[in-house]
């Protein structure tokens, strides 16, 4: 399992970086987030707003190397909740971290709706309805990833067990 988690982890990292670098024209005065202000545009005058600054291809391309991005933290987010999880001693506790291990996998699929979603959005096909499930699949998104975090985070503090997988 440490090897698993430091592949995936790896790999994440590059995929972060490749899109940070790829995307950093969309960083702005108007973007600070870059893509991240994308997926809130909650509004059609926000994602005009948006638009008129970036060039549209930079913003497709980083959206398509993000489902790349999607594979590679999902499997990241879900082995460090499962190794999480095995080294914890607390019954209920790493049952807990082995469902969550298992949501990352939801957060993955609200991350490609997403994700299309933008992509449609950019090609000029959106209403605000379909903004604000952009958002909405952001939200969801980005609470489950908290959650395991958070999980991750609290199992530091628990009963280690001596366990390596």
């Amino acid at each position: 399992m440490k090897r698993k988690l430091t592949i995936s982890g790896i790999a994440t990292i590059i995929v972060f970086l490749i899109m940070r670098f790829q995307g950093a024209s969309l960083k702005t005065e108007i973007s600070p987030k870059a893509i991240i202000d994308l997926e809130f545009a909650k509004t059609t005058q926000r994602l005009r707003e948006l638009l008129l600054q970036w060039d549209v291809s930079v913003v497709k391309m980083n959206i398509w190397i993000d489902f790349v991005f999607i594979v590679t933290y999902v499997l990241f987010i879900s082995t460090l909740s499962e190794y999480a999880a095995n080294r914890c001693t607390i019954q209920g506790f790493n049952k807990m971290g082995i469902w969550l291990a298992r949501a990352a996998y939801l957060a993955g699929i609200f991350d490609i709706a997403e994700n299309l979603l933008m992509l449609q959005s950019v090609a000029g096909d959106f209403t605000g309805s379909s903004l604000l499930l952009t958002s909405f699949c952001a939200i969801v998104k980005f609470s489950i990833l908290g959650i395991i975090l958070f999980y991750v985070f609290l199992s530091l503090f628990s009963n280690p067990q001596n366990k390596t997988k």
